[in-house]
Order: C-alpha cells, then structure tokens, then sequence
C-alpha cells in the first residue's frame, strides 16, 4: 500500500504543477444591493463563472469551475477574498450557478467591497467524477488555483485589488478554508498569497476523531449520509478497498453503491438510509461491516481508513493571521466538539491569534446567520479600501467613519467621527441580525446605546445623504 502522505509530499516538493491560469471567464449577472439581505454592504455586484486549470486527487491537470464576485465600484482597490461553500446534495448545487441559495452569501460579502471566489471543488460543477467530500488536500487546491486563475484575469481587465486575503467558510466550507488556510500558510510559493483574516465556521476539522465518534452515536443521525460519504469518498481517493461490500452490509449497500455511481443525488441517499435505519431500528454504526466498525471502534493505526481520517484533519497546525472559530452548541450535523479541540490544539502549536467563540444554542442551518455577521465584524476590522484614479482621472471617495469607545457598555455612549454635516439615521443590528434600536444620529454623532441591548457583537448600519451607507462593528459588553 501507498502511505495516504504521499500525494501531498509529492505536491510539497514541487512535483505538481499548480495551475496558475484560467480556462474563461463568463459574466453571468448583475446584482444590485437592493436584491440582497436588509444587511448587504455599500456595493452592487457582478457575478462571473471561471473555469480554470487545477490538479485532481492524484496530482494530475484537471480544469474546475467558480464563482468570481466583484463589487461594482472601480474607484477603490478592494481586498480579496475566498468563501468556500458547503455539503451540497447535487452537482449543480454550488456557486458558480446562478439561483444557487449559497451563492447569495458570496454576493454578499462582495457588496461589502471584497473581490470574492468560491470555487465549486472537484467533482462538483463543471469538474467530472465523483466529488471528493471532505478531502482536504483538493479543496485546497481548488481555493488556492482558483485565487490564482482570478487575480489573472483581473491583472489582464485592470480591475484593481489589493494584497489582503479575507478566507471564510461554513460546515463542509469550514473544514474546507481550513485546509485552504493551512496549505497558503505552510506551504508557500512564488504565488505571494498571504492570509490578512480567516474565519473557520462550523466545519469537521477532526474527522479522525469528533467525527469518527459521531458514527457511534446512540441517537439516530439526522443525516446519516454525510458521514457515509465520507467512507465513500475516501475510498475513491485513496484506493482502500477492493469493493465497497468490503466496508458496508447490506441492505445499505445497495443504496450507497447507488450514490457512489451517481445514481441517485445526496438528498435521496440521506432519505433511504435514514428510512432503512429506522425500518431495522439501526444506528448508522451497524451500516459497516463488522471487521471495519471494529478498526472504527478501536482507532485502530494500521487501519488504511484510519490513516485516511487521520490524512484529512485540519486543525493541527498554528495559525499566524487573526482566525475565528465560529461554533453553535446545538448543531445536529457537525458536534461542536470540533472547534473546541481545533482551539486546544492550535493553542498548544503556539498561535496567539486564533479565537473561539459560540453563536449560543442553535442548530446548524440557524448558526449560518451570525456566523457570517461575526465574519464581516471581524473582516471590516482589518479591511483596507485605497482610492484609484478612475478613467476620468477622479477618484472615487471612500467613507471614512470610526466608531469609538468600542468595545462599549451596554447603556454608554458611542461617537461616530468622520460624518459630514447633515441628518443620518441608523439602525443597531445583533448578531443574529435583529433590530436592537434606530433613529437619527445628532450633530456630535453620538449615540445612546439602550440599555436593554444585550452584550455582543453588532453591526451599525449608517444612511448616508447620497443613498450609500456604511456599516460597522460595535462589540457591546
């Protein structure tokens, strides 16, 4: 047997090729801010599908497809930055097609002024082949050559950005931006990618353990086909077994076969398992072969399964730029054991700049919301926004407002500097985007936090006279 390290020793020592072009680039739509959330930023949108050149699982060229997310506004040079997407249940799913629910959120972290990619993974999209789910070395090629094949073509259109990179992702996307983070970091090249911020939001980055675990749950898996995708998955990459009945009983092997040969999509695979589960009175442990649930059990080293879990953890490791780990205690799909144990550990490797927080007792689908409001807190912090002359050789001005004391107690005061003379009214947001209070900020620019607000981050959102407005983080305590 190969050792599972090999590819990605292969890679390191420079033997695969990344692929730093792309293949085209298709302007898809415009989006106005208007069509967003009541929290989209200052900026309308333009969307753009990239195909572009990357390697498959076995360090082979490959072409891939994305999503490019431009604000629309050629005055300022923007920062970049990557979302990487989560579980999908069908290839079509993912960003870089239009009326995909997802992509909304791309659209809008770009209305803030980031030029966004968000690659579509292998497998997925215009990529042929099974998509290798949770397999940490391609989503990372996948982001990286993607950012690449981007900032191409925004060099030959002369669109600007700058040199900061903001990284985000959720659930699959959380697992996915990690290894993204973790390869840029570790693993530099003449590419002069550095990461400015990253936010790791919900994802599996323990699958040898929190996840391995999550198998042997007494209760009934609320998706029992995302655990066993990864099974799936992992035996296409590496090659493990001979057949897939060496790993799974039946009747579950019938099924999995079925979503193994793409003949049924992951919302129909997750329903028949769960329904065979039920029927038989099951838990998703005794879908394996008993041979298998033992090296599952026991954690076994020398198991080629084990190795490959092993292979696509993504938390050991130190990161130097500001990186949140963003979690919710009731999240059915991804145990928020996760981010705990990434914390730990990076902690113990020696970074001073990862965090942690919880997004309180919600599920997986109700942690989306304040995971990405928390995202755009801690990215608006550290953005950089710079004036280019436009064609007629005027620049394009930029709001420059602060707020301070910030952080500030709940009842205090506030002072926004940087306003013009004039009327503005705002409105103060929580993290899960609910109205705290609004009204119209007077001449010196203060503002009376209420005193029923509750501690946390929050978001300032301040209308200004030409129709724009601007937002900013306020951490109340």
């Amino acid at each position: 047997m190969k050792y599972l390290s090999t590819l990605l020793l292969f890679c390191a020592l420079s033997t695969c090729v990344r692929a730093q072009t792309y293949v085209s680039v298709e302007k898809q739509d415009s989006v106005p801010r208007s069509q967003l959330t009541f929290l989209a930023g200052p900026y309308n949108v333009v969307n753009y599908k990239v195909r572009y050149r990357t390697i498959d699982t076995q360090g082979q060229p490959d072409t891939a497809s994305g999503l490019l997310t431009i604000p629309y506004d050629r005055g300022l040079e923007f920062p970049l930055g990557a979302y990487m997407h989560g579980t999908v249940t069908n290839r079509e799913a993912v960003p870089s097609r239009m009326g995909v629910t997802e992509r909304t959120l791309v659209d809008l972290m770009a209305s803030y002024g980031y030029v966004m990619v968000a690659p579509d993974y292998l497998g997925l999209g215009d990529n042929e082949g099974f998509h290798p789910y949770v397999h940490a070395a391609s989503e990372a090629s996948a982001g990286r050559d993607l950012l690449l094949a981007a900032r191409q073509w925004l060099a030959e259109q002369k669109i600007p950005y700058n040199d900061q990179l903001f990284l985000t992702g959720y659930s699959q996307g959380g697992h996915a931006v990690q290894a993204l983070h973790r390869d840029i970091q570790e693993n530099p090249g003449d590419d002069d990618l550095t990461v400015t911020a990253a936010t790791h939001l919900s994802g599996p980055y323990s699958i040898s353990d929190v996840m391995r675990r999550a198998a042997f749950e007494e209760e009934p898996a609320t998706l029992p086909g995302y655990i066993i995708y990864t099974y799936v998955s992992y035996d296409n990459v590496y090659g493990i077994y001979d057949n897939l009945g060496e790993v799974f009983k039946e009747p579950y092997l019938d099924v999995i076969e079925d979503f193994n040969m793409d003949v049924i999509d992951g919302t129909s695979f997750n329903n028949q398992l769960y329904q065979l589960l039920e029927d038989r009175d099951e838990r998703l442990a005794d879908m394996f072969q008993d041979s298998i649930r033992q090296q599952l059990e026991e954690n076994d080293p020398d198991s080629r399964i084990i190795q490959a879990l092993r292979d696509n953890d993504t938390y050991d490791w130190a990161p130097e730029a500001p990186t949140l780990l963003y979690y919710c205690t009731d999240d059915e799909q991804v145990p928020f054991e996760n981010a705990i144990l990434a914390d730990s550990v990076m902690r113990i490797n020696g970074s001073t700049t990862v965090m942690i927080e919880s997004g309180g007792e919600r599920s997986h689908t109700e942690c989306v919301q304040p995971a990405l409001l928390r995202t755009l807190g801690l990215f608006e912090g550290l953005a950089s926004r710079s004036e280019v002359a436009t064609a007629t050789g005027r620049p394009v001005r930029q709001v420059s407002l602060s707020v301070s004391p910030n952080p500030v107690s709940v009842g205090g005061v506030v002072r926004v500097s940087g306003l013009t003379t004039g009327a503005y009214t705002y409105t103060l947001y929580d993290a899960a985007g609910r109205n705290v209070q609004r009204g119209t900020l007077p001449a010196d620019g203060s503002l009376s936090v209420s005193a029923r607000a509750v501690a946390g981050l929050h978001l300032l959102r301040i209308n200004l006279p030409d129709g724009n407005f601007a937002v900013r983080k306020v951490m109340l305590r």
